[in-house]
């Protein structure tokens, strides 16, 4: 089989699923076949600066618009740089299809030059690895699009050989545990509750419509992941904030007598301890891998069914109507209290609440790793899924600018905020030219300190915040950096001039960004009220 007919046959399986773009970083060879193929089919091909962003470009629109995300990449280390995304796809449940070039099999004896065993080294993140080439492609590709959407979401990786043998799909594996006894006794336990605690996670997203339904009356609190933020809007009165195996919803969780999780995966929280005593049942369409805790009762099955099935026995419960929303006050009040006497410069608080103040019902946040990221998630208020996004599951710094980036493509009708901090941006500064080449509706807010300031707490956690050699940057001027780049710049180290800032970047009609000078000397106590700790 040919370059360009096994190109023709992959981009045929993704155009059937519904993929209308594809993000890369290509080198020659079969990378611009394959480029070719998809644009023949009808689909953009969007240019990357490094493969690691593609990867999280990919994968984030991918989710966004409920297709399997796809990127492209070269051989050797244009696979081995795409890792990170790929972890990212991985441990935050992301549909991506990757497609590398490799050493072809009939001259891999041959040539040693940037060959490296990709499959080997993609295979414990993701979901399926396969060769495609020649015997059957059809079925490989199909079977790669389809895996990459079969709960949970993930990654697969594709290796381009023409003249090697494509992987068959492997036999049907989907589990459940859907048994009549335990929906029974999951009936008898929910009924039987007074005070039950809702905890929304990734896997809810996916049974949305169902999931409001239950809730929108009930009184019950509802606690929300990072990734299921925005499934029960922060307007109604049982929003009760965040859920992160943090101290922050300790409150609610030990005055619970029943802790219902629904599409909860454990990815998702910080490796504290589970303290609660309240008997906990969960409800997924997939099984949970760790035993960071242990369910009373574990339901794997159709999701929008179980949940159908839950609501015949939800109780009246004994919550009063504002118990969700008077917790998330109380956790935001403190931490709007965690703020220095005297700063020198903006407080990260200040910069989120001033943003979304003044942007737009209905913009999208997406957030980058580190200390800024907590004021950004509790305090970005939401009334839909996707209305924030941020790597939870891997966590990883330089997330937030091709997300953003991701995001304005999936959503040209919405503005765009970018919160990242320099740290982060500084890991993937070149996409700044992408968001300038796309002439998206972008506005990239740097939170900068000249530091890591959450890896400094925990360096030094004595320095209240102060700096530690290990964690310092040299100042860097974001505005210049951005107007080099084409981007409407601006600096701010106060509130007037911050304010000023974000009216003239939300009001043009194109990419900006906004150098925020941030005092990070209240993150330890940020920290705290959020962690219930300094380190």
């Amino acid at each position: 089989m040919t370059s360009i007919e096994l190109s023709e046959c992959i981009a045929s399986s993704l155009s059937q699923a519904g993929t209308t773009t594809v993000f890369g970083m290509p080198g020659g060879g079969n990378n611009l076949d394959f480029i070719g193929a998809i644009e023949e089919a009808g689909m953009r091909f969007v240019l990357a600066h490094a493969e690691t962003p593609a990867a999280i470009m990919a994968a984030v629109y991918g989710d966004l618009t409920d297709t399997p995300g796809a990127c492209v990449v070269t051989r050797g280390p244009g696979a081995a740089s795409a890792v990170n995304g790929v972890a990212h796809a991985f441990l935050d449940r992301q549909p991506l299809v990757l497609v590398t070039d490799a050493v072809s099999s009939a001259d891999r004896e041959r040539i040693a030059h940037q060959q490296v065993d990709q499959r080997r080294m993609l295979a414990p993140i993701t979901k399926w690895n396969a060769t495609i080439g020649s015997g059957d492609p059809d079925q490989t590709a199909a079977h790669a699009v389809s895996e990459a959407l079969t709960s949970p979401r993930g990654p697969v990786h594709l290796d381009f050989d023409p003249c090697g043998a494509s992987t068959p799909p492997p036999p049907g594996t989907r589990r459940s545990n859907e048994r009549a006894s335990e929906l029974s006794q999951l009936g008898e336990m929910v009924a039987q509750a007074s005070r039950p605690v809702v905890c929304l996670g990734v896997g809810a997203r996916e049974a949305a419509p169902v999931v409001r339904a239950l809730f929108e009356r009930s009184p019950a609190p509802v606690l929300m992941t990072y990734r299921a933020k925005g499934l029960v809007p922060d307007s109604w009165s049982s929003a009760a904030g965040l859920l992160s195996g943090a101290t922050t919803e300790a409150p609610l969780l030990a005055a619970a007598d029943l802790i219902v999780m629904i599409g909860v995966d454990s990815v998702e929280f910080i490796p504290n301890p589970w303290p609660y005593r309240a008997a906990v049942v969960s409800l997924n369409s997939w099984a949970e891998s760790s035993r960071y805790l242990t369910p009373a009762i574990e339901v794997v099955g159709d999701l929008e069914i179980l949940i159908a099935k839950l609501a015949q026995s939800w109780p009246a419960t004994t919550w009063d109507a504002d118990a969700g929303n008077r917790h998330r006050d109380f956790e935001l009040d403190r931490l709007l209290a965690a703020r220095p006497a005297a700063p020198k410069g903006l407080v990260p608080q200040d910069v989120v609440r001033r943003t979304r103040a003044a942007a737009p019902a209905g913009t999208v946040a997406t957030v980058d790793a580190g200390a800024h990221m907590l004021p950004a998630m509790s305090l970005w208020t939401t009334e839909d899924l996707n209305e924030i996004i941020i790597s939870s599951g891997l966590a990883t710094m330089g997330f937030a600018l091709p997300a953003a980036i991701a995001a304005a493509l999936a959503r040209p009708e919405r503005r765009v905020v970018c919160f990242t901090g320099d740290g982060g941006l500084g890991m993937c500064l070149g996409e700044l030219e992408t968001l300038s080449r796309l002439d998206l509706k972008v506005t990239v807010i740097v939170f900068n300190d000249s530091r890591l300031s959450l890896i400094a707490i925990k360096a030094k956690p004595e320095a209240n915040g102060g700096a530690h050699p290990i964690t310092e940057y040299t100042r860097i001027d974001f505005a210049t950096v951005g107007r080099g780049y084409g981007l409407l710049a601006a600096r701010a180290a106060t509130t007037e001039e911050l304010d000023q800032a974000i009216q003239q970047a939300l009001g043009h009609d194109g990419p900006s960004i906004i150098d925020a000078c941030v005092d990070p000397s209240g993150y330890p106590e940020v920290l705290a009220a959020i962690r219930g700790e300094r380190t």
